[in-house]
């Protein structure tokens, strides 16, 4: 044992825990107790000027023999800024992660964060009421009409998030590499309960690997194809169909029994039990389309559910004047949605000339109208 005498200059204090560290200091500055950067050497480390030698060997007698090179490029990247910019006019606005039992687990950008919680509702309404997997969503601004997506990943437990504007194929890749690399720093552990160090070590540590994660899609863009697979339904069925003004439900019409919706107790006739399967669907889009249109500033234009391969269900928005919108669930070809859309257009119309003032008669003789075309058919080729 060395035995000191007298008061040493060399000793620095840890101001998160109290920890003494004497020379030789760690090269990475962090507290060996606390594990966090220590002020008082980050900033000598700040105040030390660079010592410049001469060089007396050149680049390649120094890679000789090296097989690893630190590639910098990640600082350029500011996974926390408000957007992170691609190339192609393609940029990211969000990574996100959060348990499918509604822990966040992480995000990029603060500003965005409440795509979490919506997440969550989200995922809530795809595996209970429409049988499937939460797959993406399309949201098309107010202010500036321009479209951007939230493509989801669903993996034991884990919700993965990545929003901006970017094709299909290149954001499945995207959430893809996240649960590659999320699942090997939390293997293990719990995540609905970490404590409040592992929450931040986690964060910091998921943080450079997404600098990687867009280094490596910068490189490998020609190995991407632009173009969205096609679906195999030729087809779409409309299984349910809303209309509201504003956040107030005026119709809602369950067609069919395509949709399973549980409702709790017993009732006297099946006219009471699909009313209160109606008012349960209006009340759960209701609010997805008020959360969405609140924190966003934008109207979901769909939201898609995977049922299997190139196989959908999805709730469907189209925005009238006077802040009406009809919404639709619906199965099949997404891109035959504008046709049923456009066939009850001649019903819709002439109802939303002029803001709603609380009577609901002319919108029960609408629903009547309604009822008696869906008779016919609610299949649109």
């Amino acid at each position: 044992m060395v035995l000191f005498f007298g008061e040493r200059k060399d000793v620095i204090e840890c101001t998160n825990c109290g920890y003494k560290l004497i020379k030789p200091y760690p090269k990475d500055k962090k507290c060996p107790r606390c594990k966090k950067i220590v002020d008082a050497l980050e900033e000598n480390r700040k105040k030390t000027p660079k010592q410049f030698e001469t060089m007396t060997k050149t680049a390649s007698s120094k890679l000789w023999g090296k097989v690893k090179i630190k590639n910098t490029e990640s600082d350029a990247f500011l996974v926390s800024g408000d957007k992170i910019i691609l190339k192609d006019n393609e940029y990211i606005k969000l990574f996100g992660i959060c348990s499918v039992q509604r822990t966040p687990l992480y995000y990029s950008n603060e500003k965005h964060v409440y795509l979490l919680e919506l997440t969550n509702n989200l995922d809530f309404i795809a595996t209970s009421i429409l049988g499937g997997e939460l797959d993406k969503m399309l949201l098309i601004s107010e202010e500036t009409h321009q479209e951007e997506k939230c493509q989801f990943l669903v993996k034991e437990g884990i919700i993965y998030i990545v929003y901006g504007v970017f094709p299909d194929k290149k954001g499945k890749w995207l959430l893809e590499q996240m649960h590659v690399h999320f699942s090997e720093l939390v293997k293990g552990k719990d995540v609905d309960n970490l404590n409040k160090l592992e929450k931040h070590e986690l964060k910091l540590e998921f943080r450079k690997r997404i600098n990687f994660i867009v280094e490596e899609y910068l490189k490998i863009q020609a190995v991407f194809s632009d173009q969205d697979l096609p679906y195999i339904d030729p087809h779409i069925r409309i299984d349910y169909i809303g209309l509201s003004f504003k956040s107030i439900g005026l119709i809602s019409l369950l067609i069919g029994n395509e949709l399973k919706v549980e409702v709790a107790g017993e009732f006297d006739n099946e006219m009471d039990k699909l009313e209160m399967q109606e008012s349960i669907l209006t009340a759960k889009i209701e609010a997805i389309a008020a959360n969405t249109r609140g924190n966003t500033g934008a109207i979901p234009r769909w939201i898609a559910v995977k049922l299997g391969y190139q196989h959908y269900r999805f709730i469907t928005f189209k925005q009238y004047e006077k802040d009406y919108f009809m919404c639709f669930l619906c199965e099949g070809n997404l891109k035959k949605v504008e046709i049923a859309e456009k066939q009850l257009d001649p019903f819709i119309l002439p109802y939303t000339t002029s803001e709603f003032k609380g009577d609901l008669q002319a919108f029960n003789e609408l629903k009547r109208k309604l009822i008696n075309f869906f008779k016919e058919k609610n299949t649109f080729p």
